[in-house]
């Protein structure tokens, strides 16, 4: 294994994690402030944050191709501008803003660096 790929697998590994995590038990999001009211939002916890979780890391993981590794990273940019956004327009504390916000950039690093050292 080239070990310089660590991160950027560790990453994708907590991706997977996050994932079954939160397709078996979507209340185990409520940790982060993510909850359900309908029978509709517990199966988008299931969707989004389970089964596009687990494909995405997944994908990295098994074809460890750099395109692969900045596909998933530029979600997680993306993931990071859109909450730097929200946290204005929704209003998000400082202590859960910074945390999402740190969050995303370390994830997409850290995906990022699969895309340059694979």
């Amino acid at each position: 294994m080239n070990w310089m790929l660590a991160p950027a697998l560790l990453a994708a590994a907590l991706m997977v994690f996050v994932g079954i995590s939160a397709a078996v038990k979507p209340s185990a999001l409520s940790l982060v402030g993510v909850s359900t009211v309908s029978p509709l939002g517990t199966s988008e916890i299931r969707a989004v944050f389970g089964g596009m979780f687990i494909a995405l890391g997944l994908a990295c993981i098994i074809t460890r191709e750099p395109v692969v590794f900045a596909v998933v990273a530029s979600a997680w940019f993306g993931d990071f501008l859109v909450r730097l956004v929200a946290v204005f327009v929704d209003r998000v504390s400082a202590r859960e803003a910074l945390t999402v916000l740190v969050t995303a950039a370390l994830m997409g690093s850290a995906l990022l660096s699969g895309y340059w050292l694979a």
